[in-house]
């Protein structure tokens, strides 16, 4: 016996006496003075009338309560909730009450102490002690309540027996002071008449713990698979916190439980209980969760079925829902369920016997235009333990993989961008200090160069993807998917990182159904309003519940017509329709996804439709979802237990379902049936023009454009500037060098080149795309005033230091003289002769050696004179950049002094370098044992290394990379 229940005895003994001292009278006038302190009109009625008032207080409310002794019987009473297809003619599930079937009642010495402590220690600490109700807790409910906080609780263990057994059910639920006074009337007069063990007893053996389990032996059968009385603390703390909040459950949120089982561990603590070590000897317990339920019904489509359920929970309370006799009608279609089931097992059996090691598939299908959900398959097999069947993948965290990136796309359409817009597809790394640079890879570790985001977007190239989340912003992106129905991507902004748009966050399948559906309905959302709407989420739910009818077949609630919401991004303005129906014609765009996907792709219905495909690069996840104007259907493919299902692409496992269950539905009358009116194309909003461009730029083309295409442009965003990647040089064909005024003519060609950006200079080398020249003809160099007075070299903006020859001409018809001269700055204020005057001509050679070793880094002007014997002179300016000081460099990645284990599907290595200078960085080149990787010239500076076997050795954690940076030296001497 514990002390609690010591002290309790003593009461009683006590209580007993004092009974037998001042009788009945004596009771009741006790009960009355706990009422007044419920009311917190004690002092009022002492004042004013004192225990008399109080009593009649009592006798007003207590007439008409039913008997105290019917807390026995009325367990016995209730009346199931069936939940049915959209017809109204199929029952999904029976919600069978399991105290009236899987419930086991224990004796209160069966159930652990520990479990008793736990639950008196969070629900009512003065359950040994007080009367049926607590009286500071009222008080302090009360006093919250004059303060215009709402009516509160303060509720006893006594108290919430009576009201979850003798409160009228519809009663139950009403939040008013005169409900609250008659349980505790209830729960005094109960408390009078039986013990606290046979309340704590019953209250034990009738709590619900989620999942359907019904009591203490039920909730220990369901979570831990064991009898309660086996039950260690850890558990026990994992159970008792259940009953405030059954969703909070270790099944359904394992997280929260556990921070649950934390508090019940500290309250034990407080109380006395158990000791800190016990304590946190019990929070470190390894927890070993029974998370496959018993077959225990017979369920149609059960997991949209247990779906339903626990919204029918969070909306009605588990009373209603266990003995409420509800009658609910959901948006289930069992054809098109059926449907889904078939070629989700169907397809999965088929990559089986091709070998590929896969289990599992789930799939939506939603109504667009009203938020319906028609089908949800949540695993192949509900009952099947062996792939976690009763795991409801479609509200389960997954990666998206690339069926994420719309959401960066159309950000960038809200932002300004366009479909037609280039976007570089060339090895990219991005800075993602402390950790090593983000270098994302192609699927097929191919880099095409210039791409349009129409073509990028199609052909789901990843690097392009990432380049356009950089652009437009990781935040903005998260908040564009919170707007149109992403309910998840709740850490910090920091935690995402660029790989968000290749899915590197954890969503629901059922929130990109419905997100995706804000694209089918041209920019807006349709459903319900959301039960806990958030700033910046979505303020509509998609829809299960179609009609719910009570037990006297009136109408709780209906879905009759859906709320059309816009969806507000994070800049405060809305998505637009022109924007949505972009992003849809470039998911729409067979001819731009026909490079990757062919021609005859999964993706291509016998109708207009929109799709994306999402393959993680671990291949755990792979996913389509896609839209025709009317119906939207998800379809993700996998293991639950994150087994990789190795070269199982979307292409190859989740393509194929979702095809397939868009044309049964099309091809076999479901549309019709459900929708009525089928529309055939997507809706054009007004505000669109196609405009002619240049296939590679985007912009309007010149006359050296190749390729032009008609591109879709939002009205105001379309080009305005001419191609700025074909350029024309002039060019001498004999030496190869831009050619001068001079260059005659003859030997002048015009040559049209690809400029891109600088980021895609290691591509264009690699490529080997002809660029322009960077010298001047110097075999025929001139000047703007004849060629007789010219600096020559170093080149018009060059790099120079050490000692420099400067070559060009110097002549004139009556020549004298030649100076050179020097000054710091664009505009020197003062000039320096370089070397004395010189009195013989020069032509195209050597005029002077120019030692800048002795000059700060920096620009400066070059100045040539030329005097002829009447002191007349012309002169010729250049200007270069002085750069004496070398470049700082480390190896950025591999970092020093690590041993690396790859991944046996790693092909290689990224190298990347943090490189500084004062002025100009020509290139970054890496070696392996005095041997060339290859080198970068672009900035961040990085290269792939590609592995071999002599470059592979087994683990030696005592070995120490040798890494060291070497200063290469140009010819030209930078």
């Amino acid at each position: 016996m514990n002390t609690q229940e010591k002290a309790w005895l003593l009461r009683q003994r006590r209580d007993r006496r004092n009974r037998a001292r001042g009788g009945a009278s004596k009771t009741l006038l006790q009960m009355a003075g706990g009422l007044v302190v419920l009311l917190i009109t004690g002092f009022v009625l002492t004042v004013v009338g004192g225990i008399a008032a109080a009593a009649g207080v009592y006798g007003y409310y207590a007439k008409d309560l039913p008997d105290p002794g019917e807390i026995v019987t009325r367990q016995e009473k209730f009346e199931t909730t069936k939940i049915y297809d959209r017809t109204g003619e199929v029952l999904l599930m029976e919600v069978i009450d399991p105290r009236h079937g899987d419930r086991t009642m224990l004796p209160l010495e069966q159930i652990p102490e520990d479990f008793r402590n736990a639950t008196i220690a969070l629900e009512d600490k003065t359950f040994y002690t007080n009367i049926g109700i607590d009286p500071v807790g009222i008080t302090r409910a009360f006093l919250l309540n004059l303060q215009g906080k709402g009516v509160q609780g303060g509720s006893s263990i006594t108290v919430q027996l009576v009201k979850n057994i003798l409160i009228p059910e519809e009663e139950r639920y009403q939040v008013s002071y005169a409900r609250k006074i008659k349980e505790a009337i209830l729960a005094m007069e109960i408390s009078r008449l039986y013990s606290k063990g046979q309340i704590l007893e019953w209250y034990l053996n009738t709590n619900y713990y989620g999942n359907w389990a019904i009591g203490v032996e039920a909730a220990s059968q369901v979570y831990f698979g064991k009898h309660a009385q086996d039950l260690t603390l850890a558990e026990c703390a994992m159970l008792a916190p259940i009953v405030q909040y059954p969703a909070m459950n270790p099944i359904d949120n394992p997280d929260e439980a556990k921070k649950r089982q934390g508090i019940a561990l500290e309250r034990l603590r407080d109380e006395g209980y158990i000791t800190r070590t016990e304590a946190e000897a019990a929070f470190a317990e390894p927890m070993q969760i029974h998370s496959s339920m018993l077959k225990r019904y017979d369920l149609v489509a059960p997991h949209f079925a247990v779906y339903v359920r626990k919204q029918l929970e969070d909306r009605y309370g588990s009373e209603v829902l266990y003995q409420g006799g509800l009658k609910v009608y959901t948006t289930i279609d069992l054809e098109i369920q059926r449907i889904a089931e078939e070629e989700a097992r169907a397809q999965v059996a088929k990559l089986k016997e091709q070998g590929e090691d896969v289990n599992n598939a789930a799939a939506v299908v939603m109504r667009a235009r009203t938020g319906e959900i028609l089908a949800m398959v949540g695993s192949l097999d509900y009952w099947n333990e062996e792939i976690d069947g009763n795991v409801n993948v479609a509200v389960a965290p997954r990666q998206p993989g690339s069926s994420f990136k719309p959401f960066s796309y159309v950000t960038a359409f809200h932002q300004g961008h366009t479909a037609a817009d280039m976007v570089m597809d060339v090895h990219s790394c991005f800075d993602d200090y402390p950790n090593p640079p983000y270098c994302p890879e192609n699927y097929d570790r191919e880099y095409l160069g210039p791409r349009s985001f129409r073509s990028a977007l199609a052909q789901s190239r990843n690097i392009p993807a990432v380049k356009v989340l950089d652009m437009v912003g990781v935040g903005n992106v998260i908040r564009t998917a919170h707007a149109m129905g992403i309910n998840t991507l709740n850490q910090d902004l920091d935690y995402y990182g660029l790989s968000l748009t290749l899915g590197g966050g954890e969503v629901w399948l059922l929130d990109m159904v419905y997100a995706y559906s804000v694209f089918a309905n041209g920019g807006t959302m349709m459903g319900q309003p959301t039960k806990l709407a958030r700033t910046g989420y979505r303020q509509l739910d998609p829809v299960s519940i179609l009609r719910v009818e009570d037990a006297k077949g009136e109408v709780r609630e209906e879905y009759k017509q859906p709320e059309v919401r816009s969806v507000v991004l994070a800049d405060g303005r809305e998505l637009s329709p022109q924007e949505a129906y972009l992003l849809t014609h470039v998911l729409s765009d067979n001819n731009a996804r026909a490079a990757v996907f062919g021609s005859n792709s999964a993706l291509r219905l016998s109708r207009p439709a929109a799709a994306k495909t999402g393959t993680t690069t671990d291949y755990k996840d792979v996913w389509t979802v896609g839209y025709t104007p009317q119906i939207v259907t998800g379809v993700w493919v996998g293991n639950n237990d994150n087994t990789p299902m190795e070269g199982v692409s979307s292409s190859r496992g989740a393509a194929p379902i979702w095809h397939n269950v868009m044309e049964r539905i099309y091809n076999e009358g479901h549309a019709q049936r459900i929708l009525g009116e089928v529309i055939d194309n997507f809706p054009r909003p007004p505000g669109l023009t196609t405009v002619a461009v240049c296939a590679v730029s985007g912009l309007l083309p010149n006359q050296h454009c190749p390729n032009r295409v008609n591109a879709l442009f939002i009205e105001g965003t379309e080009p305005t500037e001419y191609c700025n990647v074909h350029h024309v040089e002039r060019v001498n064909r004999q030496t190869g060098k831009l050619a001068t005024a001079c260059t005659p003519p003859e030997l002048v060609e015009e040559r049209v080149y690809e400029i891109y950006p600088p980021e895609a200079a290691n591509w264009v080398r690699q490529k080997g795309i002809p660029q322009p020249p960077t010298q001047r003809d110097e075999i025929y160099g001139c000047s703007p005033e004849g060629g007789e007075v010219v600096i020559v070299d170093p080149s018009l903006g060059g790099h120079v230091r050490d000692v420099v020859a400067i070559r060009g001409n110097a002549r004139s018809g009556d020549f004298n003289f030649y100076r050179l001269e020097f000054g710091e700055g664009l505009n020197p204020s003062a000039w320096s002769q370089i070397g004395g005057d010189h009195y013989n001509q020069v032509d195209n050679d050597v005029l002077e050696f120019w030692d800048v070793r002795g000059l700060n880094d920096g620009l400066y002007t070059l100045q040539l004179t030329v005097v002829d014997h009447s002191q007349n002179f012309r002169r010729a300016t250049s200007y270069v950049t002085v750069d004496n000081t070398p470049p700082e460099a480390y190896v950025g990645y591999p970092w020093p002094g690590r041993v690396y284990e790859l991944e046996a599907s790693d092909e290689w290595a990224n190298l990347a370098a943090d490189v500084r200078d004062n002025v100009q960085i020509d290139r970054v080149e890496f070696y392996l044992d005095d041997e060339l990787v290859d080198f970068s010239v672009v900035e961040p500076y990085a290269v792939k290394w590609v592995l071999q076997m002599r470059d592979l050795r087994p683990p030696d954690r005592n070995m120490q990379p040798v890494m060291e940076t070497r200063t290469v030296t140009n010819p030209d001497g930078t």
